[in-house]
């Protein structure tokens, strides 16, 4: 018997990141078109919110809303649609029953220097800024044939390779460039330093047949991680790589990227058909509050389902 969890409310609420401001981007959600279920427990592997009494399934940028929501910071969600944004910050007041002004949101188009740049220029300066980076093509700005982009290599659209990496990557840079100004002096003004979450994926360190696209832009932006974790460390700049494996964020509801999973799997015999499982939206927000809150400096993490092997390589 499929059972239901509501782990979005089971968040214990501690103060930790109280004083602090946390920019998350990527904030979205989607309706539940398949069901899958945890390898432990038969539990479903999404985490959802209700949007005029529609559940929807949330990603992997609300879901670390929520975490860090929890944990006491004040939240500043960024994404390119305001009533998307407006649903979110309704359902994270209403599940942890926090006050409305520790939820702050803004629309940008993170592709838009301009816009970016506004968004710095006007967001609330009164406190530390830390930043959690979740951007790719669920984000809207490029419509993949069948919402799949899991391709044999002749059948990857050039367009395709180049919108997957410019989103991901230039949508990062143009914020990181916009906000390291302030980054920079706060050490001096607040007497903490930065920390700074940048999301690839598992994707970026283990290859399979029909990555070429998803692949190559998660290891790009991964070794642009790692590049700003080696610049940055020495002005008490700390960054991260969060690096999800699978996650029940929608992505994988549709048949055609259920078929391209498989095709993959043939690679690996069969070892998925049994065990592929998704872990829970609501698993990489904790990592990401668990970074956020660590007193030494994660500089990498992997995340994958309870139950799916591990593996960091071909």
């Amino acid at each position: 018997m499929k059972i239901k969890m509501n782990r979005l409310k089971n968040l214990i609420k501690t103060n930790e990141l109280e004083g602090k401001r946390i920019i998350v981007t990527g904030c979205s959600y989607k309706p539940i078109e398949h069901v899958f279920t945890n390898l432990i427990d038969g539990d479903l592997s999404h985490d959802s919110i209700f949007v005029e009494s529609e559940e929807m399934k949330i990603n992997i940028g609300t879901a670390t809303a929520f975490s860090l929501a929890a944990k006491g910071a004040t939240i500043h969600m960024v994404s390119r649609s305001i009533e998307r944004l407006e649903n979110i910050k309704k359902a994270i007041v209403e599940t942890l029953n926090i006050s409305p002004k520790k939820i702050e949101y803004s629309q940008v188009d993170l592709l838009d220097e301009d816009e970016v740049k506004n968004f710095v220029y006007e967001i609330k300066k009164d406190k530390p800024i830390w930043w959690y980076q979740s951007i790719g093509l669920g984000a809207g700005a490029y419509k993949v044939k069948n919402d799949n982009p899991y391709l044999h290599i002749e059948d990857i659209p050039t367009e395709l390779l180049e919108k997957e990496s410019q989103i991901v990557l230039r949508g990062t840079h143009i914020l990181m460039k916009a906000l390291l100004p302030i980054f920079k002096n706060q050490f001096e003004k607040f007497g903490c330093e930065t920390r700074i979450v940048i999301v690839s994926s598992m994707s970026a360190v283990r290859g399979y047949a029909l990555g070429g696209t998803h692949c190559a832009a998660k290891g790009a932006i991964s070794r642009y991680t790692n590049a700003a974790m080696l610049d940055f460390y020495k002005k008490k700049i700390f960054v991260t790589d969060l690096r999800p494996g699978a996650i029940d964020t929608g992505m994988y509801d549709n048949e055609f990227v259920q078929k391209s999973i498989l095709e993959i799997d043939d690679e690996y015999n069969g070892l998925w058909r049994e065990k592929f499982r998704l872990a829970p939206p609501i698993s990489v927000g904790e990592s990401a509050a668990q970074i956020f809150t660590n007193s030494g400096h994660i500089t990498s993490l992997n995340l994958v389902a309870e139950g799916q092997f591990p593996h960091e390589g071909s």
